[in-house]
């Protein structure tokens, strides 16, 4: 059965007395996550896991590398073994290698600059590669930990952060755009446990489900266990700020961000929630302006809403979105309701006309209807 070691973020190791609580929600995600590994076991500073079937633990936050491992007794005969076995399988002319020894048991006989001279030594005579300990081609590492020693030659990288569940639950708006999915990925892999509410302009919620948006849901499930998203329909907005007179349209855009933010926050206070996030950047587009944030701020009268993209410009939040697989797909048309809206949106709300044209759409009243058609789907493990 294949043996994975998993190192958790430096983060978590910095923990103090709750490390352990950081610890066991990553043991539980991994589980989640992965659900044919069998067990995960915590031993000096790594996790152990054992799966019946190929894995990889790059979806899970809090992870920062993993490997497939040889498990072996802590005994520098099997240890020397097993790596001259991988290094041969590597060997060719021209190759170097390089041996990263640690020793997290500090009880084993050899110290981790011995036990890599005598385990490079087995693997020159075995294969004839020369040593280079800056820029080997082959790396093959040891750890040693109480009884066990694991050897490979592979390291993955893990998406860091902390384990998705230590820091509470955040309700995000999400429109199925770049920005919207990245933000609720950035929350999630600081510990947050994501809910997402996005506003749909079909007659039934399993259109919006069957198009990008539940896509790029079912992609971002893979990192968030449990992923809910509330689809709420834009129609009763839409049908009552429609009948407005022309002077309230360049405010409907910063007027259904409020609506959206209100509705998001209510969610959160009925469900443990502790707070709305947004995929806004400063000054991207109209409606996201200091002052038409700080009119969407308003509406919420205290409540946090957190924007973990403010600062970043749009070609940023577009590299990421590549790197992590999620653009290709979040580029694709869709229409969502602040593409309905005006063209030329008010880019700095003035409060006054905002409020006058909320009390005209009765928000009490309109929020009350939208939220009695909420349909919710969960995404992932």
């Amino acid at each position: 059965m294949p043996t994975y070691l998993i190192h958790y973020s430096s983060e978590i190791g910095l923990k103090g007395n709750n490390r352990r609580d950081f610890i066991n929600q990553l043991r539980r995600n991994i589980r989640r996550q992965h659900p044919a590994v069998t067990s995960v076991e915590h031993l000096m500073g790594r996790l152990v896991a054992e799966s019946p079937q190929e894995e990889a633990f790059d979806d899970v936050f809090g992870v920062a590398w993993w490997a497939e491992a040889q498990a072996l007794p802590a005994d520098i005969a099997a240890i020397r073994e097993a790596a001259v076995a991988l290094g041969k399988a590597q060997a060719a002319e021209g190759k170097t290698f390089a041996i990263r020894a640690r020793r997290a048991d500090k009880r084993f006989p050899l110290n981790s600059q011995e036990i890599g001279r005598e385990i490079g030594a087995a693997v020159v005579e075995a294969t004839g590669m020369g040593v280079n300990l800056t820029a080997p081609d082959v790396e093959i590492f040891v750890e040693i930990a109480p009884g066990t020693a694991f050897v490979f030659s592979e390291r993955h990288p893990g998406p860091q952060g902390f384990p998705v569940g230590v820091s509470g639950k955040l309700f995000g708006l999400y429109s199925g755009g770049i920005d919207s999915v990245l933000a609720a990925y950035l929350m999630a892999r600081r510990g947050a446990r994501i809910t997402l509410v996005h506003f749909h302009v079909f007659p039934q919620a399993e259109e919006a489900h069957r198009q990008k948006v539940g896509q790029l849901a079912a992609m971002l499930g893979r990192y968030i266990p449990g992923l809910k998203v509330h689809y709420l329909p834009y129609r009763p907005y839409h049908a009552r700020a429609s009948s407005l007179p022309r002077k309230f349209q360049p405010y409907r855009v910063v007027t259904f961000r409020r609506f959206m933010a209100r509705a998001a926050a209510t969610l959160a206070q009925r469900e443990g929630g502790k707070a709305v996030f947004t995929g806004d950047s400063l000054g991207q587009v109209a409606s996201q302006t200091l002052e038409n944030m700080l009119a969407v701020n308003d509406a919420l009268a205290g409540f946090p809403i957190f924007r973990p993209l403010l600062a970043w410009d749009k070609q940023e939040i577009i590299t990421w979105g590549e790197r992590l697989g999620f653009y290709d797909l979040a580029k694709q048309p869709y229409k969502d309701g602040c593409a309905l809206m005006a063209k030329k949106p008010a880019t700095r709300a003035h409060l006054d006309r905002v409020q006058e044209m909320e009390a005209r759409l009765n928000i009490p009243a309109l929020l009350e209807e939208t939220l009695a058609r909420d349909e919710v789907m969960v995404y992932g493990p």
